[in-house]
């Protein structure tokens, strides 16, 4: 039987390269999508959920379990930027964008640990993860993305058994929000990258994409 691999946030851009990358590999890919929805294939299976409130998170752990509970391999792609004024940002703002980006990859995780089928999670981050900057736009999103790297090292400690990885992409070809230097990478070649990631036998922190083709 083929492995089975959850990916959230399956039909951005990032997330349609990585299930025709799993999907091509042999593995069975379970899909989690809002609002996008594509046609089922016999080795993807699409998932809608709304993971902006956590009554949608939750209700996607009921109404799948059996399905997950199978799943040895999570990426965590889920986690939309909202551009803000950080003039404007609020409370309620900050909030909203750490529940956006922490609360499906910790909710997920710790749902699949007790089932003892999973084997290895990826957190997606961002392109300037671990880095001490100004940021003018994204501010909320840039602070929960790496407390959900912080999130990823202390998950990887305390559940050794579990393969738990970090991995910051480059900005990618197509993108609708992309910083001043950008230098776009096709999805497909950062979707080879954890791939490649993943089939490691260990946990790690991946800051600096290196091209498949390198």
């Amino acid at each position: 039987m083929s492995e089975i691999v959850l990916i959230t946030g399956a039909s951005g851009l990032l997330g349609r390269a990585l299930v025709a990358k799993y999907s091509q590999a042999g593995f069975r890919v379970l899909a989690q999508y809002h609002r996008h929805p594509f046609p089922d294939t016999p080795s993807v299976q699409w998932l809608d959920a709304d993971f902006s409130c956590m009554r949608g998170i939750q209700d996607f752990l009921r109404l799948n379990r059996k399905r997950l509970t199978a799943c040895r391999y999570v990426i965590n792609n889920f986690g939309p930027i909202i551009e803000r004024p950080t003039v404007e940002v609020s409370a309620c703002d900050l909030c909203l964008d750490f529940a956006l980006q922490v609360a499906p990859a910790l909710d997920i995780s710790r749902f699949l640990i007790p089932h003892g089928q999973l084997q290895a999670v990826l957190n997606i981050g961002f392109e300037f993860s671990g880095e001490n900057r100004i940021y003018q736009r994204i501010l909320g999103y840039a602070l929960a993305k790496n407390f959900l790297l912080s999130l990823t090292r202390s998950l990887a400690v305390a559940f050794p058994a579990v393969r738990f990885n970090y991995f910051s992409p480059p900005s990618l070809e197509g993108a609708c929000v992309l910083p001043k230097a950008a230098k776009p990478v096709a999805p497909h070649l950062v979707a080879e990258r954890i791939f490649q990631i993943m089939l490691q036998r260990r946990s790690g922190i991946h800051y600096h994409y290196v091209p498949a083709r390198a």
